[in-house]
């Protein structure tokens, strides 16, 4: 870690990070058009980038405001007014870390290329975020009916009922699940190997049976139709035929999950990061270890896997309550 990281006693100085570089100036536009090729790179999805850059945007806002037109004039004061500003709005704990932690990231690359002496985000306390429960876990029936829904008698039913066999199976992500292609199945011995993950992390998870199967049908019998004039597609989930052949976009897919949603009259807003939370929540009341969740999920803490232990206690207890023999036991 470099001094500039470790030394929190002065205030980063305006005239110190102008020495930096002074031929050229750090001007919002210039520098946001870096950080997102910087996101690219790292292959973010780009939602991912786009909400990263419509953070800055505020932040830049800011900055014009003060007069500052250049990001090496900031200070760790002017930072400190920012993250004031942001708290006094009517938003969520998550909305002001997540603005926060956009500006600290577009400092962190300016100071490891060297554009900046000092870099003012560094200590900058951010706001405790909770841990807050999954706020929708389909049922068991709720999954069975939102799973038959697609027409499997069509071949683009069949695509969306193993796109959903996947979601449950796997707990993917969408973008995870929009960037498997055919080379990342392993139906033999029933795996996918997703690469680039959240955190630019490659990991390998199991199919369940159901879904293998529904793979294997679509990979057989569905997929070649919709590629025949794109035979260099790579993805995995393509558009039909007459619509394009290519790989599905996130957007798309949220489509497809919410219209199925509704179809089979569930209630409450499904997603494919419900299907996410459920197949976790699932999992652990069925008596999964958590640590292997945690690897099934890709989550590099394993705080973060156990929020879903939370969310599976009413049916643990209810569980134990129906089943465990002193429950049973009238004497």
């Amino acid at each position: 870690m470099r001094a500039s990281r470790r030394s929190l006693a002065a205030e980063p100085d305006a005239g110190a990070m102008r020495a930096a570089d002074p031929a050229a100036a750090l001007d919002p536009d210039s520098v946001k058009a870096a950080f997102r090729e910087y996101l690219a790179t790292l292959k973010r999805d780009p939602g991912t980038i786009n909400s990263y850059a419509g953070r800055l945007n505020r932040f830049f806002a800011f900055m014009a405001k003060r007069g500052l037109s250049d990001l090496r004039a900031v200070t760790r004061g002017d930072i400190r007014d920012y993250q004031a500003e942001l708290s006094s709005a009517t938003w969520t704990v998550h909305t002001t870390h997540s603005h926060l932690r956009a500006v600290r990231r577009l400092y962190e690359l300016l100071e490891d290329q060297g554009r900046i002496l000092m870099n003012p985000a560094v200590g900058i306390r951010m706001p405790k975020l909770e841990r807050n429960l999954p706020r929708n876990v389909m049922t068991r029936a709720e999954v069975r009916q939102l799973l038959n829904e697609p027409d499997t008698s069509r071949p683009v039913g069949i695509r969306d009922r193993t796109m959903l066999e996947v979601f449950y199976s796997t707990g993917l992500r969408v973008a995870e699940l929009c960037h498997l292609t055919v080379h990342d199945v392993d139906l033999q011995n029933g795996y996918l190997r997703i690469n680039c993950g959240k955190g630019c992390k490659d990991r390998v998870v199991p199919l369940g049976r159901k879904a293998r199967e529904y793979l294997s049908e679509y990979l057989r019998h569905v997929r070649g139709t919709f590629t025949r004039e794109r035979r260099d597609e790579r993805a995995l989930f393509v558009a039909e035929f007459r619509k394009s052949g290519n790989g599905l976009t996130t957007t798309r897919v949220n489509q497809i999950v919410r219209a199925y949603a509704r179809k089979a009259g569930i209630r409450t807003q499904v997603s494919p990061h419900v299907f996410r939370h459920t197949c976790a929540t699932h999992l652990l009341e069925g008596g999964a270890d958590i640590s292997q969740v945690q690897r099934l999920l890709g989550h590099v803490m394993i705080n973060t896997t156990q929020v879903y232990t939370r969310a599976a206690q009413p049916e643990v207890k209810k569980t134990h309550r129906t089943t465990h023999p002193r429950e049973r036991d009238k004497r």
